[in-house]
Order: structure tokens, then sequence, then C-alpha cells
């Protein structure tokens, strides 16, 4: 169930107009330190999805699932915070993301954004990446299926 999730906001936001002014739009990979900074710096701009932590509560799950938004932008650090008119910035980016996600319906879940965070990284300001994650939130009846 949690799986389907993160793989149903994928398949989404790839579908929707929005993936037009990226060069990716996938699952957060399964690296970390520099090589996921070379990644971001290779897909600028891009988002990825993950599921983070959740809360169980009275026969519900409430996951929050996490958009990194990852942008950069060669004419300078205000180009890639906010766009330069050919290429989208960060703070477009989260605006998007929000406006595709808040209040929507995908596959039988409904979604809510609940806050951005800004990413602090002198790693990924070296490669003049900027980055935050958008929080999305929704709720699930409980059980989970049982593993076999």
């Amino acid at each position: 169930m949690l799986a389907e999730i993160e793989q149903s906001l994928v398949a989404y936001l790839q579908a929707s107009p929005l993936a037009a002014r990226l060069r990716q739009v996938e699952a957060l990979p399964d690296l970390e330190g520099e090589s996921l900074v070379a990644k971001f710096g290779a897909d600028a701009p891009a988002l990825y999805i993950a599921l983070g932590s959740g809360d169980l509560s009275q026969g519900m799950a409430a996951p929050t699932i996490g958009i990194c938004c990852v942008t950069r932008n060669s004419r300078s650090p205000l180009a890639a915070r906010h766009g330069d008119g050919m290429q989208i910035g960060l703070l477009q980016l989260i605006e998007a993301v929000v406006a595709l996600i808040h209040g929507t319906l995908i596959d039988e879940v409904h979604y809510q954004a609940s806050r951005w965070d800004m990413v602090a990284s002198e790693d990924l300001y070296r490669r003049g990446l900027y980055a935050a994650v958008v929080q999305v939130n929704t709720a699930l009846v409980l059980p989970f299926e049982t593993a076999p």
C-alpha cells in the first residue's frame, strides 16, 4: 500500500504539464552524499519523490511524502531560485508542485501539501544547485497488507 502511494505520485507528476519543464521526475534514488549531489546536478531541474515518516492512530495511517525540488541556472543563484523566463526556478517549482498536489485525489488517495523546507547545503551550492522539499500528507485506513 505505501509503495503504491510513492509510485502513483511519481506517475501523476510525470504525466503533468509540469514534467515538460523538467529533466527528471522519479522516485528518490538509492544514493547518498556526493553521488546524490552529482545526480541532482545532472538532472536539474528535477523532482524526486520519497515516502517519509508517518503517524499511526485509531486505525489510520498518516504518511508524509517528500517531493524534493531541485533547480540550477548557470546565469546566477537568483535565476536558479526565481527562474529566468526560460528555465524554471526553485520557488516557481515549489508553487507548481503545491498547486498540482494540494487537495488532489490520485488513485483514490487524497493529498494535502503541508509545508516546504529549503535545503541548505554547501555541497549543493558549490554545484549551483538549489533544493527544497515539499511535504505532502494523506491518510489511509489500516490494516496494511500482511507479509506472505
